[in-house]
C-alpha cells in the first residue's frame, strides 16, 4: 500500500493518491468492516473512523484535473441524493428501521453513478478505495438523519419543547447544532465516533444525544452527554469516573472529563424524566 502523498495506483488518465498517513491497518480496517466482519475492539473502530477522515483527502487525477474524494461526493452524491433521501424519511413513522431499503436503493445507484464516471474501475486497485468511501459516508448520512428524526419523533412524543433545525433545508442541516432545549445547543450522534475524530475536538456543544455500547449485555443504548451546568438544573450531582468505567456507573449518574471538559452521562431516558419535569414544573409557576 502506498504511503506517500505522491504515492499513486496509475492507469491511463487516472490515477488515485492517498494521504501519507493511510496505512495497511486502515486498509483492512476497510476490509473488515465491508465483509461485515466483527471488530474485536475499539482500536479497529478508531482505525475506520480514522481511515474515512483521511480519505476526505484522497485525490483523484483524471484528465489532468484533480479533486479529494470529499469534493467528488458533494457534487455526485450529496448534492444528487441527499434531500430527496431526507423527505423519503420524514413521514416514516420509525424512520431508523425502514430507512434501510431506502439507503440500498441509493447505494446501488451511486455505484453506478461512479462506474459511469470513469471512477469506478476493476483495473484500477485506488477506486477500490474510492467506492468504499462513499458507501461509507452514505450509510452514515441515512443513518445519523433516521436516528436524528427518531429522537425527534420521540421527544414530540414526549411532551418535551425543543427547537430542531430544518432538514429539509441544506443550509440549515450545517448549521452549528441540532437542537435546543432550555437555551441549551445540542447535537444528535449515532455513536461516540465524535469522540474519536480530531475534526471534533472542541466538544463545543451543552449536551449531544448518541449511542453507546454496552459490551456486557452487548446492546447499543441511547445516553446523553451534558454539561455539568445544563445537569444541575435538572437533578443533583453525579459519580465521577474515568471514560472506560462509564458503564460501571450507568443507569446511575456518571462524570468524565475528556478533551478539557467535563460532561455528566446519564442514559436517554433518565435524561428525558429530569427534563420533562423540570419543563413542567417551569410551565405551573408560568
Amino acid at each position: 500500500m502506498p504511503t506517500s502523498e505522491s504515492a499513486a495506483f496509475d492507469n491511463e488518465q487516472i490515477s488515485v493518491r492517498l494521504p501519507s498517513e493511510f496505512t495497511q491497518s486502515h486498509q483492512q480496517a476497510l476490509q473488515h468492516y465491508f465483509r461485515g466482519q466483527e471488530f474485536a475492539g475499539d482500536e479497529n473502530w478508531v482505525l475506520l473512523i480514522q481511515a474515512m477522515d483521511l480519505l476526505r483527502r484522497a485525490q483523484i487525477v483524471q484528465s489532468g484535473q484533480t479533486e479529494t474524494f470529499a469534493t467528488i461526493y458533494d457534487r455526485l452524491v450529496d448534492a444528487v441524493y441527499a434531500d430527496t433521501l431526507i423527505a423519503d424519511l420524514l413521514p416514516l413513522g420509525d424512520p431508523e428501521s425502514e430507512s434501510e431499503p431506502r439507503r440500498a436503493v441509493v447505494a446501488r445507484q451511486i455505484v453506478s453513478d461512479l462506474r459511469a464516471a470513469g471512477l469506478w474501475r476493476s483495473d484500477l486497485p485506488g477506486s477500490q478505495l474510492l467506492v468504499a468511501f462513499y458507501l461509507y459516508w452514505w450509510q452514515m448520512f441515512v443513518r445519523g438523519y433516521a436516528f436524528e428524526l427518531a429522537i425527534y419523533h420521540d421527544l414530540t412524543t414526549s411532551g418535551i419543547v425543543y427547537v430542531a433545525h430544518d432538514l429539509r433545508d441544506r443550509r440549515a442541516r450545517l448549521s452549528g447544532f441540532d437542537l435546543a432545549v432550555m437555551g441549551f445547543h445540542g447535537d444528535i450522534k449515532t455513536s461516540t465516533y465524535f469522540v474519536q475524530t480530531r475534526r471534533s475536538e472542541t466538544l463545543a456543544h451543552d449536551f449531544y444525544i448518541t449511542r453507546m455500547y454496552h459490551s456486557q449485555v452487548r446492546q447499543w443504548q441511547r445516553v446523553v452527554w451534558l454539561t455539568p451546568t445544563f445537569w444541575h438544573l435538572l437533578n443533583g450531582a453525579p459519580t465521577v469516573v474515568e471514560y472506560t468505567a462509564i458503564w460501571q456507573v450507568l443507569p446511575g449518574v456518571a462524570q468524565i472529563a475528556l478533551r478539557g471538559r467535563s460532561f455528566v452521562v446519564v442514559l436517554y431516558d433518565t435524561w428525558k424524566q429530569h427534563l420533562i419535569a423540570r419543563q413542567q414544573g417551569e410551565k405551573a409557576n408560568d
